[in-house]
Formats: C-alpha cells, structure tokens, sequence
C-alpha cells in the first residue's frame, strides 16, 4: 500500500510490470509508478492512462411533474470518450436551443458531463417528452424524460351568507279559569223589633196612664 495523503492509501503492486486485463472506462484516471532502492531519495513517474468507450447516460428522475407557472429542471448524466456533444430534443426530434424559455446547461468533469435544461413559466405545450442526446467519434445514445402537468389547486374562497328569518312567537297565553260565580249572600232579613215605647204623655194629676203600644219592623 501507498499511503498518499493522512488517512488515505491506495492499492500497490511491486514489480516493473502493471497488467490491467478487460480494461474498462473505470480504470480511467492517473497511475503512479515509484522506483525506490532503499536510498533517498524514490523517483516517482505519473502515467495517465486514457480509455476510449462510446457514451452512456443515467437519469435519476424519468418522470417529473410541473404545474402550469413554475420553473422546471431537467437533468441527465452521460459518460464518454473522446468527449462528446451534448444537446436536447424535443419528442419531435427539434433541437432545443437556448433563449429566453429554455436555458441549457453542460457541466464537465473529465469523461463525466451533467447536463441541464431549465424551462422558464412552464405552459400547457412545455408538456411532454424530452430527450437528452449525447453523440461521439465510437457511438451515441440518448435518455427520455417526461414532464406531466400537476393540476392547480382550485382557489375558491368560502363565502358566508347571512339570511335574517323573522319568526313570529305568539305571546304565551295563560289558561282560561272559569271563575265560579259567587253567589250573593243572601241578604238576611233581620227582623227587628222595636218596642218603642212612646214618650209618656203628660198626665194631668188625677189621670191614669194608658199602656203602651208595640211596633214591629221588617227589613
């Protein structure tokens, strides 16, 4: 093992000689070969080592959706070399090219390539297939995406109805009581007797009383 950096090494092998059977585009990178004898200091050789394959492509997501309005990303990996071209299509087979609605983006790292393609206020003909192409001097391929349209939640505001309703209640009436019929008091007929006894008349001297009379009275 070659330790490179602080917790970092990487694989060695000892001898003039570094066989690679079945050579792929992962082997792709920068060797390092190291002659050292016991004496510092080692010299060291840097061997670039070079693959050539036809381009491949990855897409993380096939199926996107957008709703009508926003602004959209596609995205697409590709692998290659020689370096390839890189482009978008639609499902026509028209070529996109970059203006003020779609904006496409490559972004390389070596044989790695990411491309980008931004759509600006997405509308109902954006929808659809779109294909991202990438072509060199070995082959070429391609990768579908389709965008769906997600639809637009309604915005229908609650509205609240006020209704007066004018109910009549009729006043609460008491139950009739038949009120018994008081019989007058029989009016008493008082009998009084009066004895009424007249003034005694003057007498002369010499004359006799009379007996007196008695009165009766009815009410």
């Amino acid at each position: 093992m070659i330790s490179l950096v602080l917790f970092f090494s990487a694989p060695s092998i000892e001898g003039p000689e570094f066989n690679i059977t079945r050579v792929n585009r992962l082997h792709m990178g920068a060797y390092l070969c190291i002659a050292s004898n016991g004496v510092p200091p080692s010299v060291s050789k840097r061997i670039m080592l070079i693959v050539h394959f036809p381009p491949m492509i990855w897409i993380q997501n096939q199926l996107v959706g957008a709703m009508e309005g926003d602004e959209m990303t596609l995205e697409c990996h590709s692998e290659a070399y020689p370096k390839s071209i890189n482009y978008w299509t639609r499902e026509t087979g028209e070529m996109i090219s970059q203006g003020a609605k779609y904006v496409p983006v490559l972004l390389d790292n070596a044989y790695k390539v990411t491309m980008k393609l931004t759509i600006h206020s997405v509308s109902p003909s954006d929808f659809g297939s779109y294909k991202c192409v990438s072509k060199n001097s070995l082959g070429d391929t391609d990768g579908t995406i389709k965008l769906y349209q997600i639809p637009t939640p309604s915005t229908t505001e609650a509205t609240t109805v006020t209704t007066q309703v004018t109910v009549y209640v009729p006043p609460k009436t008491m139950p009739e009581v038949k009120q018994e019929k008081k019989r007058p008091k029989e009016r008493k007929k008082i009998i009084e007797v009066h004895n009424e006894i007249p003034p005694l008349p003057d007498l002369r001297p010499g004359e006799a009383s009379k007996p007196g009379k008695s009165y009766y009275s009815l009410f």
